[in-house]
């Protein structure tokens, strides 16, 4: 087994916690991409039996990606309640591979059986061995002496996501000891962000150690470190995707179940990747505005999630319609246009390849820390995104999909604009 996570203070606990946020979004980003870019029917190449197939595995990856967005919440929770800032923000991806413990690059890969292989690794049970090492190294060098053991430290010398929650359990339990229950748990009860919010079974309120420990067993149970025998954990659930895939090939070695999509697809270069040659700028125009849109919503939705997770000035009826809203942009804005989007031309310098959305941040996509104006500029983004997709050139089937998107985002302006709604 591999070395403990040592945490000695609330500054490497949140630290470790804040890592753990921005995993899973990664995490979650990269399987809702994967999904994305996954084909639906049987004329794009399937058998009628393989299209069923191939739908019902879209099914389980976006579930799992729903789990994730359950883990970064409850990661969120457990910074607020230690007087932390919920962490909604990431990298850009491919992230570098050195910017996580288990040493593999989190990136934007259409699907295929590397991708689903991947899926498995980044899923693996502590005492599961694997025979894929993503990125350059599985086990980082140290990154400064000691262990811990300095009153600053980025250390992670965790092998696994089930290592790093187990450090954080770890830490929750002697730093209770240290501090004492109430001296650790100092963050605002109100800011959690409950399952009542997101309808997200096992999103639980921490105000204690005894919830703090509920909500990292949860998180680890589900997917990151669980069982290899429970079936229901990601882990097991993505061996049996693979499982799957390979029993098709042995039958139809062409078996194609994913879209040609681009790997780490971009609409503009992101200024925190430094490799260049590690992301496929789109140079299709109609295509690069409809990624462009999906960004701007993608953004605008997390600085949601963000004012959501905060909690710190919103009556509960508020909270109640942002967490709706929020909900809808996922389903009504970046569900559609993420599919969409996988079936458009990458350009003409990817020849046969279609793009696929990026999820990408700015520089200055933070959430908005005073209420007031916050819900201002959500308000404004969406009027402003609404109006953009009346701007955007293309077939029939790609106008359909941008008007429902900008009714939809007119709409949730609208609401968030009520007189009743700011008087509460």
């Amino acid at each position: 087994m591999e070395a403990p996570v040592r945490i000695e203070n609330r500054a490497q606990l949140i630290y470790l916690l804040t890592e753990a946020a921005e995993l899973e979004h990664g995490v979650m980003c990269s399987y809702i991409f994967a999904a994305f870019t996954m084909k639906r029917r049987a004329s794009e190449g399937l058998t009628d039996e393989q299209a069923a197939t191939v739908r019902r595995w879209r099914g389980v990856i976006m579930h799992v990606a729903i789990q994730e967005m359950t883990h970064m919440c409850l990661a969120c929770n457990l910074l607020t309640a230690v007087g932390g800032a919920p962490h909604v923000r990431r990298p850009n991806m491919p992230s570098s591979h050195r910017a996580y413990g288990p040493g593999f690059s989190l990136e934007l890969a259409p699907f295929n059986r590397d991708t689903i292989e991947t899926f498995v690794f980044i899923e693996r049970p502590e005492s599961q061995e694997t025979g894929s090492t993503q990125g350059e190294n599985t086990s980082l060098p140290s990154l400064s002496s000691g262990n811990f053991s300095d009153i600053f430290s980025s250390e992670r010398r965790y092998q696994t996501i089930g290592h790093l929650y187990r450090g954080v359990e770890d830490g929750f339990r002697y730093l209770t000891q240290k501090y004492g229950e109430e001296g650790l748990f100092i963050g605002p009860p109100k800011a959690q962000i409950i399952e009542k919010y997101f309808n997200l079974p096992g999103l639980i309120p921490v105000t204690g150690l005894e919830s703090a420990i509920a909500a990292i067993q949860a998180i680890v149970e589900q997917g990151e470190g669980a069982r290899v025998e429970d079936e229901n954990a990601h882990y097991a659930r993505f061996v049996a995707i693979l499982n799957e895939y390979d029993e098709i090939l042995k039958v139809d070695p062409d078996f194609e179940p994913g879209r040609r999509v681009l790997k780490n697809p971009y609409s503009i270069y992101p200024n925190d990747i430094l490799d260049a040659t590690s992301v496929n700028l789109i140079d299709d125009p109609v295509t690069m505005d409809v990624c462009n849109l999906f960004d701007g919503c993608y953004e605008l939705l997390v600085q949601m999630l963000g004012r959501l997770l905060m909690g710190n000035e919103e009556t509960e009826a508020q909270r109640t319609l942002i967490a709706d809203v929020t909900v809808a942009i996922m389903l009504d804005v970046i569900g559609p246009l993420g599919d969409v989007i996988t079936t458009l031309p990458a350009g003409p310098s990817y020849p046969g390849f279609n793009a696929g959305p990026s999820f990408r941040f700015s520089r200055d996509g933070y959430t908005p820390p005073h209420m007031v104006a916050a819900w201002s500029l959500f308000i404004e983004r969406m009027k402003e995104l609404s109006a953009y997709c009346g701007l955007i050139q293309g077939d029939d089937e790609l106008k359909a999909v941008l008007n429902r998107v900008s009714r939809s985002l007119a709409q949730y302006a609208e609401q968030l604009g009520k007189p009743e709604v700011a008087a509460v």
